[in-house]
């Protein structure tokens, strides 16, 4: 466990010295709740304020953020660059660079969603009337499966420039279909039975439905268990997959 901490402080260092993984993880999500929240203050989608149905979605994104955007794409340059291969002659093991990476995204995730919630009730007097326990879990289990699959996708793909494609490719088109900035039943048809099958549309819906409606894990439960499967899927590929070099 001692090895594990300390590469977690490694990491948050490499992250920080990043400047490009803290602007899409850590500001872009920010601006956009910001940006979005003033140029639609008083607008609605159904019985909730527009900015407090945009709060989970830029949530969704600065967690699909760091899978994608930190995770995948730094893990697969680092394979090139070699680096992995030198800390592979280490007494580094496999499951301590995965769990500090995890680890690494988690806190990061966890200060950012303090700052979004404290955005959207300061300035956007956004109401959070949901448990905390029970959201914390959501939130919990939507960043073990993305953060799985970030890992997933760079053990299945090998070059650096062709991951960061790939990654952009999944992370923004989940972000828009799956209903993080503007409701599913908005889409034409065949992009709804798209939305259902993605992970994210059960990441953002329980995030909502918890945060803004105050429900409870019962009334999520579905999502929650779609969730798990796909987090269990990605973690046997990202076992299976990963390599040194």
């Amino acid at each position: 466990m001692k090895g594990l901490f300390r590469q977690v402080e490694v990491e948050l260092k490499l992250f920080w010295r990043n400047p490009l993984s803290v602007f899409f993880t850590a500001l872009l999500p920010i601006l956009m709740t910001l940006v979005f929240g003033y140029l639609n203050q008083g607008a609605k989608v159904g019985d909730i304020p527009y900015v407090a149905f945009l709060l989970p979605g830029a949530i969704a994104m600065q967690v699909t953020g760091s899978a994608f955007e930190n995770l995948s794409i730094s893990l697969t340059r680092q394979r090139d660059d070699g680096i992995l291969k030198r800390l592979g002659g280490t007494p580094l093991r496999k499951w301590i660079l995965l769990g500090s990476k995890m680890l690494t995204a988690s806190l990061v995730i966890f200060v950012q969603t303090l700052l979004l919630i404290a955005i959207g009730v300061l300035f956007f007097e956004v109401k959070i009337v949901g448990s905390p326990l029970v959201f914390l879990l959501v939130l919990l289990t939507g960043i073990v499966t993305f953060t799985s699959m970030g890992f997933a996708l760079s053990g299945l793909i090998n070059s650096s420039d062709t991951q960061s494609a790939a990654a952009h490719a999944i992370q923004w088109p989940m972000l828009f279909i799956c209903g993080s900035f503007f409701p599913i039943d908005l889409l034409p048809q065949l992009l709804q039975h798209v939305a259902r099958v993605l992970p994210l549309t059960y990441f953002v819906d329980p995030l909502r439905a918890v945060l803004i409606e105050g429900q409870g894990l019962g009334e999520n439960s579905v999502d929650l268990l779609v969730l798990l499967a796909w987090m269990i899927c990605c973690f046997i590929v990202s076992i299976k997959t990963f390599r040194w070099e």
